[in-house]
């Protein structure tokens, strides 16, 4: 019985993850590498919901793809062994590249260094 659970779960996330398997295996080949992350988003979302779930999987999947931009620097980023809440917050705290806000930019009409 716990063998076929298995199985039907595996499936199951298997099928979930059929248009990432898609993305990898006909557009990303088209548009070159551009993750700034290791492994990259669509191995980190495989990952994660193989390990996770399917609905904890998405979500790290999702918030993933999210910080993979311009705005955050990139790098090592493997799959955490335990879903939290509060460890999702602090990565966008711990990958987000300084001085990247508006305010801290020096745009601000009140800051010393913009006056003439």
């Amino acid at each position: 019985m716990a063998n076929t659970t298995e199985r039907l779960k595996h499936l199951a996330r298997n099928i979930f993850l059929i248009p990432v398997y898609i993305y990898r295996g006909v557009i990303s080949p088209f548009l070159g590498p551009s993750c700034i992350y290791s492994p990259t988003c669509s191995a980190y979302m495989l990952d994660a919901v193989h390990k996770h779930g399917i609905a904890k999987g998405f979500v790290l999947g999702i918030t993933r793809i999210f910080r993979c931009n311009r705005a955050f620097m990139g790098g090592p980023d493997p799959v955490p062994d335990v879903f939290s809440w509060k460890q999702i917050k602090d990565l966008y705290v711990i990958f987000h590249k300084p001085g990247k806000r508006k305010k801290d930019r020096g745009d601000s009409p009140t800051d010393p260094s913009t006056t003439p």
